[in-house]
């Protein structure tokens, strides 16, 4: 019904062959020009026997490269596979061996990687975008050679796999969720929907286009046909002066990139970001005081979303703009295209899904939608949807009396404290509301009284903090339960984060 990504873009090519698609370094590439060289590449990718359903690696930083390699992949039928390259090389060599991708596509600056893919999936023809060239990689440059017409036509179904997005992999392999061509569509027009866009819009994710959220960020200004900026390696200062040169009008950012873009905005002269009308987010809660930062020093609303990489997409999403402030601190409602609802805790899928908590209360968050992939990809045997199609996410929220949700933690991550369940992000979400602190990560660490006892770590912005204002701010908030506080604060120069900034639990450990 939908139709494919394939079709959908030869219309934004017909339709509006000389508008700007990609944007990146000094170059900017029409659809015409985007189509030509996805052409060249689809072509090349045929001469090395990739067919339809074959998979493709795409290992690239955020670079015109990936959108020519995503639109190839669709022009043939092939499965792009989003490979994220802040992962361990062995995780995505993992990947690359269960998915059996016939051919990966990467930047030369990430031949570590790259290697271990060779070596763990030895049936992998590599393409190198950049110098120097691996042995064995072939030149990306050679598409150069390829007609730039449309490759021989394949049969193409809505219902086909289109591409695979990765699961972070910090609680163990990562697990790829498989979006067919009708599934990355609709993610596409529910992103469109949440942000207003049309083809009139410049988009630029700071996060690495290869995961889940970003994917579909980058997807959605491809469908609507409007122009995106391709922004290399992120730095803050470099991030505002490709907003100001290009006049970005949204962009995608972690929580820990948005704090870092408010400092460097103060810090630097004749830099005009007052095209940029929203930021988007996802994956942890935003506090106040960030969000008010980013308002008054950037100038543009934030729409803080929720997602899972088995849904595909958003699940929730806050607009600072049109919710009520008290609000904003929450990850909002249920989006376009997906139902959620709140759920008893219990062990795994016992909890009937059909029967949500009264609100005000705690649980987990359940979702369903067309979306949600039923399995992994080429993992069959490990099935994510229970009774009529719901997913547990295994989020722990708190849902309030006017419907809205608030994170609170995984329910894996709790520590039992004394025989009470205390949940680490809550904690880490209070304390980063003070002024003097700059991150902060919360664990349980054995104790012969209570089990465990909870710990902070804590990065600091002025040496002048101590654990006893730390302890003086707990107790007398009134917004934290005291038996929550943590009673061992430590002081670190940083703390370990994965690609969306959320805070690697395995590595803190």
């Amino acid at each position: 019904m939908l139709g494919t990504l394939r079709d959908n873009f030869i219309g934004s090519v017909e339709r509006w062959p000389g508008r700007t698609a990609l944007i990146h370094d000094a170059r900017a590439y029409t659809f015409a020009e985007l189509n030509a060289a996805a052409n060249r590449l689809a072509h090349l990718l045929a001469d090395l026997d990739i067919r339809k359903g074959d998979g493709v690696g795409l290992l690239l930083l955020n670079c015109v490269e990936f959108g020519i390699g995503f639109v190839a992949c669709q022009k043939i039928g092939a499965i792009a596979s989003c490979l994220n390259w802040r992962l361990a090389p062995a995780s995505v060599g993992y990947a690359a061996q269960q998915e059996k991708l016939k051919a990966l596509i990467f930047n030369a600056a990430l031949s570590a990687a790259a290697q271990s893919v060779m070596k763990d999936a030895p049936f992998t023809r590599c393409l190198c975008v950049g110098a120097p060239l691996p042995e064995g990689a072939i030149d990306f440059g050679e598409c150069a050679r390829m007609p730039d017409t449309e490759p021989p036509a394949v049969d193409i179904r809505g219902t086909d796999l289109c591409n695979v997005i990765h699961t972070s992999g910090t609680t163990g392999r990562p697990k790829g969720a498989a979006f067919t061509n009708e599934t990355q569509i609709m993610s596409a027009i529910q992103y469109c929907l949440e942000m207003g866009l049309d083809r009139g819009h410049v988009g630029m994710s700071l996060a690495p286009v290869v995961i889940g959220a970003a994917t579909n960020f980058f997807a959605a200004y491809l469908f609507v046909g409007a122009a995106q900026v391709m922004s290399g390696e992120y730095e803050a200062r470099k991030a505002l002066r490709l907003i100001s040169q290009h006049r970005v009008t949204e962009a995608f950012a972690v929580p820990t990139q948005m704090y870092q873009l408010t400092e460097a905005m103060q810090q630097l002269e004749g830099v005009d970001v007052s095209s940029l009308r929203l930021l988007r987010s996802g994956g942890s809660p935003l506090p106040m005081s960030l969000l008010h930062r980013v308002r008054t020093i950037l100038g543009c609303e934030v729409l803080n979303t929720y997602g899972t990489t088995e849904s595909c997409t958003a699940i929730t999403a806050c607009h600072t703009g049109l919710e009520p402030e008290d609000k904003w601190e929450s990850i909002g409602k249920p989006s376009y295209f997906q139902t959620a609802r709140v759920i008893p805790l219990g062990e795994g899928t016992e909890i009937d899904p059909e029967i949500p908590i009264a609100a005000p209360g705690e649980g987990q968050l359940v979702n369903r939608g067309s979306q949600c992939v039923a399995e992994y990809y080429c993992t069959p045997t490990e099935k994510l949807r229970a009774r009529g199609g719901w997913q547990y996410t295994r989020d722990v929220v708190r849902v309030d009396s006017d419907g809205y949700i608030h994170p609170v933690d995984r329910v894996d991550n709790a520590i039992i404290t004394g025989g009470e369940n205390v949940y680490p992000q809550e904690v880490e979400f209070f304390l980063s509301k003070h002024p003097m602190i700059a991150d902060a990560a919360v664990c349980g660490v054995v104790d012969d009284k209570w089990g465990q006892t909870i710990k902070a770590l804590i990065v600091r912005r002025s040496p002048e903090l101590t654990a006893e204002e730390i302890e003086r701010y707990c107790l007398e908030s009134g917004e934290l339960a005291r038996h929550k506080r943590p009673r061992i604060v430590e002081f670190v120069e940083a703390l370990p984060r994965n690609v969306l900034g959320k805070i690697d639990r395995a590595a803190l450990r």
